[in-house]
Parts: C-alpha cells; structure tokens; sequence
C-alpha cells in the first residue's frame, strides 16, 4: 500500500492516558488525527479539547466512515484483539498501546490478522525512545564500557499505598495481573532494547497495598543470550523519597568488563571507569514540561516513518511478542516458583515490520 503525507489517523480510547498520545500527536510531522472515538461522550469531549476532530462513540462507525491511514489504539488490553483485527479488516495500520494483550493466544491473533491484511502493528512501548535510553544504547554499542556484564533497572512509585493512587486509572484496581504486566513490559522492552534478547527468567512478586486485588511489587532476574544479567525491580510501594517522577527517568545502570554507566537524574550519563574516575556524558532533553509528552511523539514519529518510508519498526507485533513472553515466564516464574527459560517465537505469521 503507497502511503503520502499527511497521513490520516484516528484514535480509539479517551481515557486518562489518551491527553499524553493526544499532545505527542501535534508535534508528528507527516500526521494528523482527523478522528477521536469513544464510549463516553465526555471523555471524548475532553479529548476533543486537545485535538478538534471528528468524534465516533462507536469504533466500527469510525473505520467504515473515518477514511483512515493509522489508528491508535488506548483502550485496555482485553479490548485490544478485536480492535486491531477490525482496523486490519479495514486495511488500516494500528499503532497500539502497551500492554499489548493479556494473553499469548490474542497477540498472536493480533499478529496474523495485520500480516493477512499487510497492514504494519506497532506496539507503543515509548521508554526505549526517550533520549536517554537512545543515549545509554549508543554508548553500549560503541564499546564505552566494554562487554556488558549486567543492567539494572529499578521503577519505584508510591500509588499502591496512596488512597487516591489509582483514581486516574481505576480499572488498575481490578487486575488480578498488575504492576508486572502494566509496568514491567515497559522494563523488560527497555532491557531488550539495550542488552538484547533475554533466555531465563526468575520472578518474585507480592502484594502490599489494599487497594487493588493484583501485585504492586515485582523482581525479575533475567539471564540473556550473551551471557549478561538483568535486575528489574519494580514497586509501587516505594516511599516518596525514592519515588521518581513521571518522566519514565529510572534508575538505569549498566555495569560492563570495562566500566560502568548510570542514568543521573537530569537525564545525562555518567561513566565510572575501572580506576574510580568518573566522567558525565550530557544528553539533549526538551523542557521540563515538555520531556515526558516528548517520549510520546518520538514513538509516534517513529510509526509514521516507518509508514511512509517503509522502515521497520522496531517495537512490531512480532518484537513486542518477545517482550510479553518475557513478561507472561515471569507470571510463571512466581506462580511455580522456578526459572523459566523463553523459548523461541512459536507460532507466528510473518507480518510486515
């Protein structure tokens, strides 16, 4: 399919995250959102607020008259198959938000419906493209520290203990799966995206808070093909002289043959080399008010290149399998209480990238 810019876009779900897709979208070139839809007429209004557009309570209505390119999808992940197998019907690219589904068999359904099609899926995983992450992959891939030996990554938020802390997302409260499938497939894609492919799987998780019936704490250990470690230790039981901001700036560090580096918490890099000499590498970031929206648009403008230049994406359908079946072993991990080793990608039909 030959796509020209300005591409036409729609955007399926309203909700509390929709306002940061909504403001990355005004900064995408080659892209428009020409059409916003959802149940609730006051969400949809809101969003209208953001982006005038042409409003839709019902998704099959916006496909059949929206006359679109792409369609962004920000509804939750049960709602996700039949969405992006509607969009595929339609001969429309679905950039859909994470977590991608909630079961294998569903993303697996997601991935042929778009191949049969030839329509692209592109899963919005936007950790891996803000500036540090683009920074700290550059440094590994020029040998700055040498072999990567083991990364660390560490998500600490207080909303499980907070009375209000899932008011802007309520439905968080109901999953019986939480911080790891909502949280840590944003860890996992990160560790991917810098270390590569993860073999093994140990997991732990627990449940502190009282107000959500899923679990607000996980550690991962991950083992990779290489040979490298990984720590991914998420919580939302931290306390608030620990908790980070909303800018996805984690506590990242890489320890390699050669030295170390680790994120600072103004977005640079700081190498420490063997010696104990240290030296910080600056790393271009946009305004404070504008640096965690900024991670948005870079996702989506990584989507419509790829559209219109007929460029891989990186975090396809088929990518993003290999993050959730990182995430999907850890369940099991807990549960059986063993290491899980992540077989190759089962299963699947080739799909555009």
């Amino acid at each position: 399919m030959s796509l020209s810019s300005p591409l036409r876009g729609g955007l399926i779900g309203c909700g509390y995250v929709s306002q940061h897709h909504l403001e990355g979208w005004k900064t995408v070139p080659g892209a428009s959102i020409v059409a916003l839809c959802d149940l609730d007429p006051e969400r949809l209004e809101r969003a209208g607020q953001l982006i005038p557009a042409k409003a839709y309570r019902d998704a099959a209505d916006l496909f059949r008259h929206g006359d679109l390119d792409f369609v962004e999808l920000c509804t939750r992940p049960e709602s996700h198959r039949e969405l992006v197998e509607l969009a595929a019907r339609h001969g429309v690219h679905v950039l859909c938000q994470k977590p991608s589904a909630l079961v294998r068999s569903d993303l697996l359904a997601m991935i042929a419906s778009c191949a049969s099609a030839s329509v692209r899926l592109m899963i919005h995983e936007n950790w891996r493209f803000r500036p540090w992450y683009r920074a700290l992959k550059r440094e590994l891939e020029a040998g700055t520290i040498g072999r990567p030996i083991r990364l660390r990554l560490t998500h600490r938020d207080t909303r499980a203990l907070r009375p209000d802390g899932f008011r802007d997302q309520p439905y968080f409260a109901t999953m019986p799966r939480l911080i790891l499938l909502e949280m840590g497939c944003h860890l996992v894609d990160t560790a991917r995206y810098l270390l590569g492919e993860v073999e093994t799987v140990s997991a732990t998780l627990g449940r502190f808070g009282a107000g959500q019936v899923g679990e607000d704490l996980a550690t991962l250990s991950l083992g990779y093909t290489s040979g490298a470690l990984g720590l991914l230790d998420m919580t939302w039981c931290a306390s608030a002289d620990v908790a980070r901001s909303e800018w996805a700036l984690n506590e990242t560090a890489v320890e390699g043959s050669e030295g170390l580096l680790k994120l600072q918490t103004d977005g640079s890099l700081l190498r420490v080399g063997l010696d104990g000499t240290t030296d910080r590498r600056s790393v271009p970031l946009k305004p404070d008010d504008q640096v965690y929206v900024d991670g948005y648009a870079q996702t989506q403008a990584h989507f419509i290149e790829g559209l219109l230049q007929g460029i891989s994406h990186e975090t396809s359908g088929t990518d993003n399998l290999k993050t959730m079946d990182v995430v999907w072993a850890g369940y099991t991990s807990a549960e059986e209480g063993r290491k899980v080793r992540i077989l190759p990608p089962a299963g699947l039909t080739s799909s555009p990238h």
